[in-house]
Formats: C-alpha cells, structure tokens, sequence
C-alpha cells in the first residue's frame, strides 16, 4: 500500500499530539499561577512571586479596543491606581506582579491586562517583559500611590 493511504491517519494523529501537547502546558501553567509561580521568560523554569504587592494600572482603553506593541503600549500607558474601585466603568486595567527565577536569577513581570465587570476581574491577556524596562514605573507606583 501506498503511503498517501495512510496519510489521513497520520494527520490526525499530529492533530491528536498537539492538542495534548498544548493541553498540558495548560495545565502546567495553571498550576504554577495555583503556587505563584511564573515561567521564566528567559529559561522556562518556575519563578516564585517576589514582589509584596501586586502593582495596579489603569490603562486608556475600553471593553473591545486591542492596541499593538503590548510593551511600549503599556509602559507609555499605564496609570497608577490605588484599588479597583478607581477603574471607571467599561475601563481595562492592568495588575503587574514581579518574578525572580532561582536557575538564572534574572526578574520579569507578568501584566495581566482586565476588564472590571459585576465586580470580577476577566482577563483579557496576559504578557511577559523583563523586569528592567518596567522598573522606573514600578517605583513611581510606590511614590504616587504611598
């Protein structure tokens, strides 16, 4: 028999893979957010939570907007705010908590972009920068907001 015969099966096998392939790095990932834990940007391995406060932002976009260059966008962006009682109506916001990384002892953040509704938080994206070009913001957060 021919090759191409079997082709079909093949291709759903591959399919089959990379669905459980990206399921477990689901649930990989939820788990290290269960623990408060990030996956290293720069190694992939668990980076516990350091920072003592998750840092909040208010960002100038509204429920459907989407906006390119999540980095620059954010950082030329962001707004400090002290509670999510300060986010307007149909406003995103954003939290921002810092990781430090045991294997290779470099920090990075994780911005978790929401949308405030009925009081929950849901979130729209989640991104992942160094630490060092976010830093100048987050100590302005602690001098603004203490």
């Amino acid at each position: 028999m021919d090759l191409t015969y079997y082709l079909p099966v093949i291709v759903i096998l591959i399919f089959i893979a990379v669905i459980v392939v990206a399921g477990i790095s689901i649930a990989k990932e939820r788990q290290r957010e269960k623990r408060g834990e990030s996956a290293c940007i720069y190694c992939k391995a668990d980076a516990p939570r350091i920072s003592q406060h998750t840092y909040l932002f208010l960002l100038p976009i509204f429920f459907g907007d989407t906006y390119e260059d999540a980095q620059n966008y954010l950082l030329s962006n962001m707004k400090p705010i002290r509670g999510t009682e300060q986010i307007p109506t149909g406003m995103r916001a954003c939290y921002v908590e810092v990781y430090l990384c045991p294997r290779c002892d470099k920090k990075h953040v994780a911005v978790k972009d929401f949308l405030r509704v009925r009081g929950e938080n849901h979130i729209q994206r989640i991104y992942r920068f160094p630490y060092e070009a976010f830093r100048p913001l987050l100590d302005g957060w602690d001098m603004t907001i203490n």
